[in-house]
């Protein structure tokens, strides 16, 4: 398989250091040449931030109407980074604000050969001994993570390795790439038993499955299948917020559902009710270190992307992302890229059991937001050719 990748731009340079050091530090490393590797990990960031301005600042150059809607956008995502706390949602803007020069195409070529190089290392490493390998029980299931921090970021970097495979050989997928994906969800199941990981890869080839199948009847079918990712991916931001904000334990069937999603909704309530909702964000303090701070013993837990934007920045922030994430997948699909909008409803399917949807580093598939902000097409550069 060749992938040609054209490193054109400062851009890429960026993304390469930014996401392979994401990766490896996401990993139970300690220390980079006796250095610790929280050290590191916020230096890189910082120098990250610094790259990106200049390519924001010198390297690009903007319309009246493009520069009035970057405005009104990071005004009030600065202003809720600021009052939360929280730089997730500013770091995806940035790397999209960015992209107005790069290529979608090249972007998630560089993302899918760093991710095959970086997992393998990484779970070298665990098995020679170097790393640790985290483990973690599920009743009498072990959970591995080969070196991974948690099981759970073993079962991202796969998903977001399949997603990338599926986005490049768009064109042209085939029966051994449906087993691809079919011996991922083994490999996720059995190894990492990351539960949101393999449910949304499970879901992928399905949903790929559908569309084949689809994508030869008659258009009727094809409209059918538009609606329904468009109307799924509200479904799951509509319903974590409603979910969210009423206690589901007092509803039978809710219930039920919730615990068999881990008790996303009823934990998040908890933290709703602790905290309420601002207009422009507020800091809400969740990990052990935090809540010390402000005395607060309960463990918390915000694992919905929805209800972690929602009350970390506001209602006014909520808004644009959702109403934004939505206007994405709708121009996907008027533009016919239907795997891209296939790929961006499982990562808001995603975020109802995770909080990356909205993270660049678990979501790099939110610099698609570009291609609106600049008006830009997504072509496949490869050359692949139809099936």
């Amino acid at each position: 398989m060749n992938i040609k990748i054209r490193l054109k731009s400062l851009y890429m340079y960026i993304f390469i250091l930014w996401y392979s050091t994401e990766i490896l530090f996401n990993s139970t490393l300690d220390n980079i040449m006796g250095i610790s590797v929280d050290i590191v990990s916020n230096l890189i960031a910082w120098l990250v931030f610094g790259l990106l301005m200049i390519q924001i600042v010198f390297f690009q150059s903007y319309t009246k109407k493009e520069l009035m809607f970057i405005i009104m956008i990071t005004a009030p995502i600065v202003i809720a980074t600021f009052l939360s706390g929280n730089r997730s949602l500013l770091s995806a803007w940035m790397f999209v604000v960015a992209a107005k020069k790069s290529d979608l195409e090249d972007i998630i070529c560089v993302a899918y050969k760093i991710l095959s190089i970086m997992i393998p290392v990484i779970a070298l490493l665990c098995l020679l001994g170097v790393i640790e390998n985290a483990t973690l029980m599920r009743g009498t299931m072990q959970r591995f993570s080969l070196g991974f921090s948690h099981p759970n970021q073993l079962g991202l970097r796969v998903f977001q390795f399949m997603v990338c495979y599926c986005y490049i050989h768009r064109n042209r997928l085939r029966k051994m790439d449906y087993l691809c994906i079919s011996l991922a969800i083994v490999f996720l199941i059995r190894v990492p038993n990351s539960k949101t990981a393999y449910i949304v890869t499970t879901i992928l080839l399905c949903v790929l499955l559908i569309y084949n199948f689809v994508k030869k009847q008659r258009s009727g079918y094809m409209v059918i299948f538009e609606k329904g990712l468009l109307l799924g991916t509200f479904c799951f931001g509509f319903l974590s917020i409603c979910f969210s904000y009423i206690d589901v334990n007092r509803y039978t069937v809710l219930s039920r559902i919730d615990k068999w999603m881990s008790s996303r909704f009823s934990l998040c309530h908890v933290v709703w009710q602790l905290y309420g909702v601002s207009p422009l964000g507020q800091r809400v303090y969740i990990t052990e270190d935090e809540r010390k701070l402000v005395g607060i013993k309960t463990r918390l837990f915000l694992d919905n992307a929805y209800v972690g934007i929602l009350l970390r920045y506001g209602i006014l922030v909520f808004f644009i992302f959702f109403i934004g994430y939505l206007c994405l997948m709708k121009a996907m699909i008027i533009r016919k890229e239907y795997i891209l909008a296939i790929i961006l409803f499982l990562y808001a399917l995603y975020g109802v059991m995770e909080s990356g949807l909205y993270m660049i580093s678990h979501n790099i598939f939110l610099i698609t937001f570009s291609t609106l902000l600049y008006k830009k097409t997504t072509q496949n550069n490869l050359q692949m050719g139809e099936p």
